[in-house]
């Protein structure tokens, strides 16, 4: 039995045939010029799903890799300052072991005490410090003017006040990593009793006596130590994040070669397979302009 085949059937499969190659080819062009063989979803969901993941992955990363730069920055800053602390309670200590000395006179002891009035200025003015427009030792209140010097009628500083609050300040590094970056200033300055045995000395060698300056040279020992101690914790902060740095650039590349795997088109065999789309483009339009070309008045 002969199966009829309606012409407008024909007609329409040959359109369909056509409109497929057409289509077929635009992709891969699409493919070639872009590099990239899933351009759009539909292309491979596949893959598409996948390419989403990984990127998600990436930008995850470049944020871990952007909040430890700034950690690190953060840390360096604070350590640097609190090490130029240090150095003034070093210095100090050596006046207050010169002023102890029996050799020194009144005279000489009131000149101790005024070089160690400019250093506690010096010391108040690195509790205060700020990078980028912050204050680096006032907890989170980072907009806040930590210490808070009260001064005598010689406009010398008497006291010092904690004005910050003791929250951390940290950043993500990782899935389930974090890192702190600031040293709240009440347990830098405050607590080890440094302002006060500074003020202490210096009231001591201003009246050209040393009468309680050896006992407060022990307490100015132990806030240099809990300042050196602090710079410490932060040097192995940084360390580590330098550690944590190089683990994300290990493992981004890893991921941008699965990306590129995932993602990159195959130009060669692109184009191979535009050559045979084309031979099937071609014979498409060939056997519908056969189709077409014919009509009853062939068989006339």
């Amino acid at each position: 039995m002969t199966t009829r085949v309606n012409l407008e059937t024909v007609i329409n499969s040959t359109i369909y045939n056509v409109q497929r190659s057409t289509s077929n080819l635009s992709k891969l062009q699409e493919q070639i010029s872009t590099g990239k063989k899933v351009n759009r979803p539909s292309d491979a969901p596949a893959g598409a799903r996948q390419i989403l993941s990984l990127r998600s992955e990436a930008r995850k990363l470049d944020q871990y890799a952007s909040n430890v730069k700034t950690a690190t920055q953060s840390l360096n800053f604070n350590a640097s300052t609190l090490q130029g602390t240090a150095n003034i309670l070093q210095r100090i200590q050596e006046l207050t072991m010169q002023g102890i000395n029996s050799t020194t006179d009144a005279d000489g002891r009131k000149a101790i005490a005024s070089e160690i009035n400019e250093l506690a200025e010096s010391v108040l003015q690195s509790a205060n410090s700020t990078r980028q427009g912050r204050y680096i030792f006032a907890g989170t209140k980072t907009k806040t003017v930590p210490f808070e010097a009260t001064r005598n009628t010689n406009g010398e500083i008497s006291a010092v006040t904690y004005k910050g609050n003791l929250e951390k300040i940290e950043y993500q590094v990782g899935v389930s990593a974090t890192a702190q970056v600031n040293q709240a200033g009440k347990e830098v300055f405050i607590d080890n009793k440094l302002f006060s045995a500074i003020i202490k000395i210096r009231d001591d060698f201003a009246t050209g006596t040393a009468v309680t300056a050896q006992s407060e040279l022990d307490n100015l020992k132990s806030a240099q130590t809990t300042v050196l101690n602090t710079v410490a914790k932060a040097g192995g902060i940084a360390n580590t994040l330098e550690l944590t740095d190089n683990k994300i650039t290990d493992v981004k590349l890893s991921l941008n070669e699965m990306l590129a795997t995932t993602e990159s088109a195959d130009i060669t065999e692109l184009v191979l397979k535009l050559k045979e789309q084309e031979n099937i483009y071609q014979a498409s339009l060939a056997s519908g302009s056969v189709i077409f070309n014919t009509s009853i008045l062939n068989y006339l």
